[in-house]
Formats: structure tokens, sequence, C-alpha cells
């Protein structure tokens, strides 16, 4: 998230100084005005990479908590980690969504047997 962070500012200074978007915008953002594409996909993005992670922060501040943090939980966690990278860099890349659907995929898949986990813990 931060790594995204420099590269938004960096594509909308870029922008600015090539004259593409007028500095303006920055302060009001008028639905009105034109924006180049690369910079609404790098804001797309970056609305994203909050959205996604919750559940498995949640989960993560959850396990620790309850004093369940294991070698799975640490290997899945890490994982989960991986996936969402993968998924960054495709969607970076290429942001159609046939491309960055198996990294995203993978990476609920590995929340919920987190989360699966986590209550099989939590009934015992």
């Amino acid at each position: 998230m931060h790594i995204h962070t420099v590269v938004n500012a960096l594509q909308l200074r870029n922008s600015i100084m090539n004259k593409e978007l007028d500095s303006r915008w920055l302060k009001y953002m008028p639905g009105w005005e034109k924006i180049p594409l690369n910079i609404q996909a790098s804001r797309e993005l970056y609305k994203n990479l909050f959205e996604a992670p919750l559940p498995f922060i949640v989960y993560c501040l959850f396990a620790y908590t309850v004093s369940h943090v294991t070698i799975l939980n640490l290997v899945l966690s890490w994982l989960y980690v991986a996936f969402r990278v993968w998924h960054y860099y495709v969607r970076i890349s290429n942001p159609k969504i046939s491309k960055r659907r198996v990294p995203f995929q993978y990476s609920l898949i590995v929340t919920f047997i987190l989360w699966t986990e986590l209550f099989i813990f939590l009934v015992k």
C-alpha cells in the first residue's frame, strides 16, 4: 500500500509536469474534467488496496489476541501476502479483471482457510 502511494504520487506529478492534468484538479477533483487513464487506473488500484486486505488484517489481530499463532498460520499468512503482491503486479501491468482473477481468488481461499482454522480452534 505504501509503495503504491509513492507510485501514485509520481504518476500524478508526471501528468502535471507533462500538462496532461491541470494541477487544480488535485485540489478540487471536479468530476467533469477528463483525467488520463493511467491516473484513473492508479487511483482505483489505490482504493482497492485498502479493501481486500481488511479481513486478513482483522484475522491477524484476532489470532494474535486469542494466542493462536502457529506455523500453519504464519505460512498461510505469508502465502496470502505473496498472492496479494502477485495480484498487485498483475493489476498494475494489465488492469483486465480476467488477468488478475486468479491471484485474487487464491488470496480469498487462503483467507477463508485461515478464518476456518481459527474458528475450529475457538470452538475446541
